[in-house]
């Protein structure tokens, strides 16, 4: 991508798409942590919240940046690399360890992984309010799944888990509706509170 020669028109098209892309996905943060304040919800939590989420949309970025792709979309398998780096990172100070379970890579929207990101991080956020009951080192993976169409995102933590929390009627069940909502998806039955499947369109 970085080889490739584009005429001035060329230039300010992509241009003008990449800010209104960006200024989209900031938007979006901005929506979602100011309904966490609304909600009164802990402010280092919608401090840890909006730091993995900056630095996720950046990684993202980069990955729009430099692939191959014809179609602009990016390889699920090196986000989820990147992104598990960020949750170590920023989540460290809860005593977590994150793990991506991801065995087969396939190429993403854009837009489709930032919306994801969001849903798992509010997921994170969940484990370690209602799921953790101690402070010893806790784990959580997920992994994303291709089947046809669709994709399917398995998420679990090594608590009690975070099944009961969304099934209730509460603030926090909305933030997490919202979610699942912007990626089109749909919760799936599991057989342990501590994992959670959701189903959604790929394009």
């Amino acid at each position: 991508m970085e080889n490739a020669n584009f005429n001035p028109d060329e230039k300010r098209l992509l241009l003008k798409d990449y800010n209104h892309r960006l200024n989209n996905d900031l938007q979006a943060v901005l929506a979602f942590i100011k309904l966490k304040k609304r909600f009164g919800i802990d402010d280092d939590e919608i401090v840890t919240f909006s730091c993995v989420s900056i630095a996720s949309l950046s990684a993202i970025q980069n990955l729009m940046y430099n692939s191959d792709n014809s179609e602009n979309l990016i390889s699920a398998n090196e986000f989820f690399e990147e992104f598990i780096k960020i949750l170590n990172d920023y989540y460290s100070k809860f005593n977590l360890r994150f793990f991506n379970e991801l065995k087969t890579d396939f190429y993403i929207d854009p837009k489709k992984i930032f919306h994801l990101m969001l849903l798992i991080n509010e997921m994170v956020n969940l484990s370690i309010n209602f799921s953790f009951k101690d402070d010893s080192e806790h784990n959580i993976s997920f992994n994303l799944e291709k089947i046809g169409e669709e994709c399917l995102l398995t998420y679990s933590d090594d608590g009690s888990g975070i099944k009961e929390t969304i099934s209730e009627s509460n603030m926090r069940t909305a933030l997490f509706e919202q979610l699942v909502k912007q990626i089109d998806g749909v919760s799936q039955p599991s057989d342990a509170n501590s994992i959670i499947l959701i189903k959604f369109s790929c394009e």
